[in-house]
């Protein structure tokens, strides 16, 4: 079973978060070993204190190291399913992490985060670093 980096491990690497930058350095050190769902650039990007420096490291990371877990109709039913039965404010904050532990789940990964507490609504393969 491989790994897939929740958005936070980008922010907190970019804050200096020792536990982070290891993630990081087993993802340089073995290129392609670790992913990331693309709805986390999504969410990067969408940051207005995003200065160039970060891109540019972000960049790197998704391009050279990290391998891409890409978003599909499969785990976006998946996400809406796991939704549904929630109410319309529950729904508009947690369905980027939905999205994100459904492409975890189809594609047989383990979600690594900060963020467990939210994950673990829908998936239970979701540790903390």
């Amino acid at each position: 079973m491989s790994d897939l980096y929740d958005t936070c491990v980008f922010i907190d690497y970019w804050r200096g978060d020792p536990a982070a930058s290891a993630l990081i350095d087993v993802a340089r050190k073995n290129p392609a070993s670790v992913y990331y769902s693309t709805l986390s650039a999504t969410e990067l990007w969408q940051y207005s204190g995003l200065g160039r420096r970060e891109e540019i490291e972000y960049i790197a990371l998704i391009r050279f190291f990290l391998k891409e877990a890409p978003l599909n109709t499969t785990e976006a039913i998946k996400a809406g399913q796991w939704l549904r039965p929630l109410s319309r404010n529950m729904r508009m904050k947690l369905t980027a992490d939905a999205l994100i532990a459904a492409t975890a789940e189809v594609n047989g990964h383990r979600v690594l985060t900060r963020n467990v507490k939210d994950l673990k609504k829908f998936y239970s393969n979701v540790s903390s670093y």
